[in-house]
């Protein structure tokens, strides 16, 4: 199998290409003149997503048989940009594979955010639920999955939103885990929130399934675990991974708002995107922030392959052999 993936430099994309590498398939990236390398085993293509011929002229795109599609920004100056970063790129992907008569499966990777959080723990969304985002990035990511819809007589697509997700390579969590090392966690006025979160192996199991069955075409699916869990449980098991006993500190929420949106405006004086925005308050005003996968078991036998607390204690080892975490050394297997 030829596949091609955008976004190969990201978190979940580095860890899809090198489960798709390790299965024996070709692995084209198309990578932006100014964006992060690709494993060596897989082919590097620079194109400009923004300009429709670099795509139309794109040998990479002949003779694929899949398009998993993840090349998105999650965290920008300003609510445009969103907007250019994860929806332009989108459509002129889909353009031109349309102009140029190229049929492959074509995998979206949108996001929990797109469809928005849910009223209750008991009462997770599904596919079937209208999408109310809350956010830049959420609307960013709906708009894409319309563009993606639009092309659904001429491409076979499927839009796969993944919940919450941690392991090797995610830098968000390792925030977590280097403070718990140093003897606390800190939540933004979240710790009794609710969440689906899962292990990065799980979601790129997940997408590869959507990429194999033909029942996926013209098809939306969410990927969570079977239970949600709350931020403190995550701490907790945090902590449990790293063998301290930690302080939990939940901040208080309006504090939070407004170092946010300090941040936001510190970010457009400096025209550099930080984790400390609006969008990402807002994300967090939301106590319940989980989603069904109902469908994907039944229609993709999607299953999570292990519990929290393993995959937590799985990527803190990863984070320690990678010297990821402070007096930790890089070590021979670390890039497994």
């Amino acid at each position: 199998m030829i596949a091609v993936v955008t976004g190969a430099s990201g978190f979940i994309g580095q860890t899809l290409v090198r489960r798709l590498l390790t299965d024996g398939h070709e692995v084209r990236c198309l990578v932006r003149p100014s964006g992060g390398g690709a494993p060596p085993e897989a082919r590097r293509y620079v194109v400009r997503f923004d300009e429709p011929r670099s795509l139309l002229d794109c040998q990479a795109l002949e003779q694929a048989d899949v398009v998993f599609h993840l090349a998105a920004s999650t965290k920008a100056v300003r609510a445009e940009t969103f907007m250019a970063a994860n929806v332009m790129p989108t459509r002129h992907l889909l353009g031109a594979l349309t102009a140029r008569r190229l049929t492959p499966r074509f995998v979206f990777v949108s996001s929990q955010a797109a469809a928005g959080p849910a009223s209750s723990p008991r009462r997770p969304i599904d596919e079937d639920d209208i999408p109310r985002p809350v956010e830049a990035y959420g609307r960013s990511k709906l708009e894409a999955e319309r563009v993606v819809e639009s092309f659904g007589d001429r491409v076979p697509a499927t839009v796969v939103r993944p919940c919450a997700t941690f392991g090797p390579r995610d830098r968000d969590f390792l925030t977590l885990f280097r403070l718990a090392a140093r003897g606390i966690v800190l939540y933004p006025g979240t710790a009794k929130h609710w969440l689906s979160v899962l292990h990065v192996d799980d979601v790129v199991q997940g997408l590869i399934a959507a990429s194999r069955s033909e029942r996926a075409i013209c098809r939306t699916y969410f990927l969570a675990p079977s239970d949600p869990v709350q931020w403190r449980t995550i701490g907790e098991n945090i902590a449990a991974a790293v063998g301290r006993r930690v302080r939990h500190v939940d901040l208080y929420g309006p504090l939070v708002h407004t170092a946010s949106t300090a941040g936001e405006w510190l970010g457009r004086l400096t025209h550099t995107a930080s984790i400390a925005n609006r969008s990402k308050a807002e994300l967090s005003r939301h106590p319940f922030w989980v989603c069904s996968a109902t469908r994907a078991r039944r229609e993709l036998a999607f299953q999570e392959s292990r519990s929290l607390p393993e995959g937590l204690r799985d990527t803190y080892y990863w984070y320690r052999q990678s010297g990821w975490m402070r007096g930790s050394r890089r070590t021979g297997t670390a890039v497994a």
